[in-house]
């Protein structure tokens, strides 16, 4: 890939690592220099290289990064302390999509299936090329088209609005106060805070022994504190989670939380308090 001038200027790339076949499994955690923390349906478990990734996981990375791969061809870098939702796999005509609520995410494509990538206040998509995403929780989310066409749309209250095209090496933040997104040229403090692994091609991890065979280890049942920003969190695509952590209402504890937190929100209201239906002669149930 050509750096950009500024780009050079700033950052110093090291070489790309060689590239391999593509995984047998849908998509796989290749890389992970520390283990990650996996929120899978309503447990939390430790991942480590090797683990297949399934549609609704949770990743989320500690003090180092991580890479996955998908059969399609797409490959997904982690910044570190970066939270991510898997919201679709490569399958069924389907392309990678990913809803970001903090942290830094790479999104590489090759053009055989698009990729979407959603944060609290931007989603991007890309059919071919390259792109970098920063979430914070400022409100002022960002992304660089590295390379590649892309498409950058603005969110509010969880719906995006009108796309905004970009060339590749173009950077656009999104400024609360500002209807749409400017396109411009990335400013030294986000290249600056930019993982230094983004500063090179993403390539796939060579000779990947058992890619797709190990079992993340399972630690416990998921509190309310592990889950409650994706509850609260307001993300395109996302759909609420009440019947994924409707079990979880069986514990006290977490009941009390949640109700709490998020008890007047209409969805979890409902989950709480179902309505008394009257049955046959009467008898309500």
């Amino acid at each position: 890939m050509r750096i950009p001038l500024f780009l050079a200027c700033l950052l110093l790339a090291a070489p790309a690592a060689a590239q391999t076949p593509a995984v047998r499994a849908p998509a796989v955690l290749t890389l992970a220099e520390q283990p990650l923390r996996l929120i899978r349906g309503t447990a939390v478990y430790r991942a480590q290289a090797g683990v297949a990734l399934q549609k609704d996981d949770i990743l989320e990375t500690g003090a180092a990064g991580a890479q996955c791969e998908a059969a399609s061809g797409a490959i997904v870098a982690l910044g570190p302390q970066t939270r991510v939702l898997v919201q679709d796999l490569p399958t069924g005509g389907k392309g990678t999509s990913l809803a970001v609520l903090r942290g830094w995410v790479k999104l590489m494509t090759d053009g055989g299936k698009p990729g979407l990538v959603a944060t609290p206040a931007l989603q991007l998509s890309l059919v071919s090329g390259s792109a970098i995403v920063r979430a914070g929780e400022d409100g002022r989310d960002a992304m660089f088209a590295e390379e590649g066409a892309q498409q950058l749309a603005k969110v509010e209250k969880g719906k995006s609005g009108a796309p905004l095209k970009l060339a590749a090496e173009q950077y656009a933040e999104i400024d609360p106060a500002k209807p749409q997104p400017v396109a411009g040229r990335p400013p030294r403090a986000f290249v600056t805070a930019m993982p230094p692994s983004f500063r090179d091609r993403l390539a796939r991890v060579p000779n990947l022994a058992n890619a797709g065979k190990v079992a993340p280890l399972k630690e416990r049942d998921a509190d309310f504190a592990d889950v409650e920003p994706w509850l609260a969190a307001r993300l395109p695509g996302v759909k609420p989670f009440v019947a994924r952590f409707r079990p979880r209402l069986a514990d006290p504890v977490f009941r009390k939380q949640l109700e709490r937190a998020l008890g007047q929100q209409p969805e979890w209201k409902a989950a709480l308090h179902p309505p008394v239906r009257p049955g046959p002669a009467g008898v309500l149930f």
